[in-house]
């Protein structure tokens, strides 16, 4: 290293043991301020890999367990317990061969997922040769959301309350202590003192989100500029820094400026601006990869640049960070540090980020990767196509139960097993954004609220965005507000572009009605017929113009072999339903039914009545028409699918994986 710190004499060249004792502490603070703008004391040296690799800029994000050191309003973002641990190795390899490292643990804990602010506690320590000198940091921060609303603008707000500690170790000069010339041969009075010194200081932040893409941050530390002083008669007070922000933000990136200002050693102003970028890059049901760097250019000549790397899953995330300083600290390669944060909570192992799926939405948008699926799923074994699809069956039964997270578990697996095509990809998205906000609705079908909200997210999650708003908008309206709802509704409307109804007028009637085709749906799922034929008159007795009413009850009676009642209910669903392929769907349920309706007299009087030769089939060819009418569902040609499955049934009424499958399809044209 090319540059000493100062050490100060007395007149003479002289050191008294006072000032010895300070020529330890500034020279650790003189190395640090030759890279940036520090104090003499408890220096800014960051946390963690991932800020440290946007150069510290991270007053505008503080999106991570981080937060409670660079911006303490960041943790009211967190809807998950975090854990967090890092260590860094400053200036390596410096020719002194000081060794100066850093390490920091944090845990964050959202209350009520968030709905209450993020309460979390760190522990962050700098050493010099480890024990040398060192410096400790306790702290306990709180952040939380302060005001507005998601489609206008949050503010967020944060404290931290440290305890502050630093301390040195032992020097040959402490039991033969020197006049400055020659040893004494007696103890130092300043060294064999007071080894340590303890004080309290706070931290204040404020984070405000707004325009979907924009955030601002500040933050100051070191409110009460404590004095940090081993000896009575000096001071070294910590100096206020202040630091704002602009990022804006999108799934996948941060673009970051900052501006810090602190006091300087001398008694000026040292002033730091920081220009920084992150970008991740999702990979489906794989991870994320990231990668970010910066510039700082600030007073007295400081320079330097930093980059990071990182991966993370949902629930782990490892990070490197990188510095180097430019023209100050020589001979040295560079600041190297290490993070590794666990998230726990709600999301299970397999579930990805929303990122990652919309990610993987645009890669399948390419034509290769497209026709790479298509491939992939004729290759299947029909036995593969069968679990693919029970996984799916599953995952919406889940869903029409109100269990969510159980939902998206279901179909995570589906795409282990089938190809994830685009809109299975796509409706995994969306499924993923509802589990962000609800595991599981339990009382949907008693409150009215839940039961809005539900009907809301089962809209979604099936693409109908227009429909979802108007539900949620709802739920919102029937009070008292639930954050979660509102949080729900501000995603979907960043994601469709579509806006929230105003002036809702509450009727509990209509709640009442769509909780209850929510039961039948789910009892025509669970094999409860006779469950879903009570539950769907139950609507209709109340509101008879319901299509979907009139199609699970038709379906019901189907599965119960009472045609005649089938027949009659979808042809009243074919009369109240306004969608045209959804009308044409009906259309063809209704002609075999009536074939069916036709031939079944005929049976009861006549059993050996043979059957049409256009409908009869033989093993192969049922097993053959079977496997085509999965092959068409695992594409979304479900028209054809129903096509296959309904031939099946011309010729053998009772073949009940024909039912099933037809029954499912039909749910996926509703």
């Amino acid at each position: 290293m090319n540059r000493t710190p100062w050490k100060p004499r007395e007149a003479g060249g002289r050191m008294t043991p006072r000032l010895r004792l300070f020529a330890v502490v500034m020279g650790v603070a003189g190395l640090l301020n030759t890279a940036g703008p520090a104090g003499a004391a408890f220096s800014d040296l960051g946390a963690g890999a991932r800020a440290p690799g946007m150069g510290d800029a991270f007053v505008p994000v503080a999106d991570d367990v981080y937060a409670l050191y660079y911006n303490p309003a960041g943790l009211g973002l967190l809807r998950r317990p975090e854990l967090g641990a890092a260590y860094s190795q400053l200036f390596w390899g410096l020719s002194d061969g000081s060794n100066l490292s850093t390490s920091f643990v944090g845990y964050a804990h959202p209350i009520a997922e968030g709905n209450h602010g993020t309460v979390a506690g760190a522990w962050n320590t700098f050493s010099l040769d480890t024990n040398l000198y060192r410096e400790d940091a306790f702290s306990l921060s709180y952040g939380r959301l302060w005001l507005g609303r998601p489609e206008t603008a949050e503010l967020y707000a944060g404290t931290s309350l440290k305890y502050l500690r630093s301390s040195f170790g032992s020097f040959a000069e402490a039991e033969n202590g020197t006049d400055g010339i020659q040893k004494s041969g007696r103890s130092d009075p300043v060294l064999t003192g007071p080894s340590r010194h303890e004080a309290f200081d706070a931290d204040l932040g404020l984070l405000c989100r707004f325009r979907k893409h924009y955030a601002v941050g500040f933050s100051a530390q070191h409110l009460t500029q404590p004095d940090m002083a081993f000896s009575s008669g000096d001071t070294d007070r910590l100096p206020l820094a202040l630091k704002a922000g602009l990022a804006y933000r999108s799934l996948v990136s941060n673009l970051v400026v900052q501006a810090d200002t602190r006091r300087a050693p001398d008694g000026s102003q040292d002033r730091t601006f920081t220009a920084a970028a992150e970008r991740w890059f999702p990979r489906l049901l794989v991870g994320e990869f990231g990668m970010r760097g910066a510039l700082s250019l600030g007073s007295r000549e400081y320079k330097q640049l930093t980059a990071g790397l990182s991966y993370r899953t949902r629930r782990l995330e490892i990070s490197y960070g990188f510095a180097m300083p430019i023209q100050t600290v020589r001979s040295t390669a560079g600041t190297h540090r290490f993070a590794i944060n666990f998230r726990f909570g709600r999301p299970s192992d397999d579930e990805e980020s929303l990122e990652i799926v919309l990610e993987a939405m645009r890669q399948l948008k390419e034509q290769a990767r497209v026709q790479a699926l298509k491939d992939r799923a004729e290759g299947l074994t029909a036995g593969q196509r069968r679990v693919y699809e029970e996984y799916a069956a599953q995952s919406r039964f889940h869903l029409s139960q109100g269990r969510y997270q159980e939902s998206q578990r279901q179909l995570s697996l589906a795409l282990t097993v089938g190809p994830p095509g685009e809109e299975l990809i796509a409706r995994f998205g969306r499924l993923n954004m509802a589990v962000e906000h609800f595991a599981r609705l339990p009382r949907y079908q008693e409150d009215p609220a839940e039961a809005a909200t539900h009907q809301g997210i089962l809209a979604y999650v099936e693409d109908r965005g227009l429909e979802a708003v108007q539900k949620l908008s709802l739920a919102l309206a029937l009070g008292p507000a639930d954050p979660g709802v509102e949080r729900l509704l501000a995603a979907i409307e960043g994601a469709t572009g579509l806006r929230r109804v105003q002036g809702i007028t509450v009727t509990p009637k209509s709640l009442i009605i769509d909780a209850k085709l929510t039961q039948a749906e789910a009892a025509l799922s669970e094999g409860r017929h006779g469950d879903a034929v009570d539950l769907s008159l139950e609507v209709l007795r109340e509101d008879d113009t319901r299509p979907r009413a009139w199609q699970n009850l038709g379906t019901a009676y189907f599965a119960l072999k009472d045609f005649d009642s089938s027949l009659r209910a979808w042809r009243q669903a074919l009369r109240h339903e306004k969608s045209p392929a959804i009308r044409e769907a009906i259309r063809g349920y209704l002609k075999s039914l009536e074939r069916l309706r036709r031939r079944e007299p005929a049976k009861t009087v006549s059993p050996v009545r043979p059957i049409p030769e256009r409908v009869r089939l033989s093993e192969r060819e049922v097993s053959e028409l079977f496997n085509r009418g999965i092959d068409a569902y695992t594409r979304r040609e479900f028209n054809r699918a129903a096509e296959a499955f309904r031939t099946i049934l011309e010729a053998r009424p009772n073949h009940e994986e024909a039912l099933k499958a037809l029954h499912r399809v039909q749910e996926e044209l509703r």
